[in-house]
């Protein structure tokens, strides 16, 4: 039984770091963050900051 529940802890994600701004506006640290807080709803995301990929954060965006 120990064994079950320590390995569900390792295979668990983690939640996606997001603040909420207001007006559907939302802030996250990284880009995966930010796609998988809207896959979460299955919702397309839209970048709201021109940046090249891969640049460091924060991204702004909404899910559409």
């Amino acid at each position: 039984m120990l064994a079950a529940v320590a390995l569900a802890g390792c295979t668990a994600r983690t939640a996606p770091r997001v603040t909420m701004l207001g007006d559907g506006v939302l802030v996250s640290p990284t880009e995966q963050e930010a796609e998988a807080y809207c896959r979460n709803f299955g919702a397309p995301m839209r970048f709201l900051d021109e940046k090249p990929a891969g640049s460091p954060g924060p991204y702004r965006y909404r899910c559409d």
